[in-house]
């Protein structure tokens, strides 16, 4: 019997003190809720219509686009499976030299770089992402295809199952998915070590130093505490790099060949999904305009899969390192 005045005394405080806030609401709570309405309305509108203008496509050539070789302009069909494995390989690739490179350039700047210099060298590798992807897809174009043509081709030609891994070493080095996958490396690193970083440098300091006082070296540290304490953190970067490295346009379609053609020998060129968009759709009209959208349906619910898991493991480390 006691319990319903404690329940209503417990709901009219709370209305008064929600009639409180409402009242100390001044002009601007309202401009920064409108405003946040008026993303959230156009955010809708923007995926609506890409998902309207695809429908056809998804309805009459869904499977097609999914698993068929060819891409015949204009009419069709329409396959996107050479997108699809080209963004897979380009991606994986770069991300496997993205981690290798920014993973120890991370632990490099938060424990061996001395301690004045590890702002400057964390702005060097962040100030990468400034350059423009277009710059990238040039450098890779005029200056790296022409030194691994030297380099690269004839230590590649010496391997056992070089034809079965590259196609043909032997032919001059120029646009292919392997260039591509290198340029996106460079391009994704500097995401993938800004997140890194931030995850490696918030470890409790005192398990390090108990580790260390306890005649621990660095490198121990670095490998029985460090990583093992962030790798849900370096996980999520690892995803939020791999997003995007998916989702890069420019300097794919400038280094990657621009072919539709589904292989996996990496010396031969190809495309990947955002390229092969921004390569046709200035020419494309019709039922094209629609299966070019129905890829760019498929490129954003990847995208936006890999930054939820992203995000999820990058709480998932908050709450790690608050319970630690």
């Amino acid at each position: 019997m006691t319990l319903i005045p404690t329940d209503l005394h417990v709901r009219d405080e709370a209305v008064a003190e929600f009639n409180s806030a409402t009242a100390d609401r001044t002009w601007y709570h309202y401009v920064l809720l409108a405003a946040a309405v008026l993303f959230g309305i156009i955010s809708l509108g923007f995926v609506g219509t890409i998902f309207w203008s695809s429908l056809p496509t998804w309805l009459h050539h869904g499977v097609t686009l999914l698993t068929g070789k060819g891409w015949s302009s204009p009419g069709g069909p329409f396959g996107g499976l050479a997108m699809i494995v080209g963004t897979v390989e380009t991606s994986l690739i770069a991300l496997a030299l993205a981690v290798l490179i920014g993973l120890g350039t991370s632990i490099a700047i938060v424990f061996l770089i001395p301690r004045r210099f590890r702002n400057i060298v964390a702005t060097l590798v962040e100030l990468l992402a400034a350059v423009p992807s277009v710059v990238y897809g040039l450098w890779g174009l005029l200056v790296l295809a022409p030194w691994m043509a030297v380099t690269v081709n004839p230590w590649l030609n010496s391997w056992p199952f070089a034809k079965v891994l590259f196609g043909n070493p032997g032919q001059e080095f120029g646009p292919s998915l392997l260039l591509a996958s290198i340029v996106l490396g460079i391009m994704i690193l500097p995401t993938f070590v800004a997140i890194s970083r931030e995850v490696i440098a918030v470890v409790p300091q005192d398990l390090v130093e108990a580790c260390l006082s306890l005649g621990a070296t660095r490198w121990q540290v670095i490998r029985e505490v460090v990583l093992p304490t962030a790798k849900v953190g370096l996980f999520g970067a690892t995803f939020l790099s791999l997003a995007r490295a998916t989702g890069e346009t420019v300097a794919v379609a400038l280094v990657a060949g621009g072919v539709a053609n589904a292989q996996f020998h990496l010396l031969y060129p190809g495309t990947s999904i955002a390229a092969w968009i921004a390569l046709t759709f200035g020419e494309s009209q019709g039922t094209e305009i629609a299966a070019l959208m129905a890829l760019g349906v498929l490129l954003m619910i990847l995208n936006f899969g890999l930054s939820m898991i992203s995000r999820a493991l990058v709480n998932r480390q908050r709450k790690i390192l608050a319970i630690v």
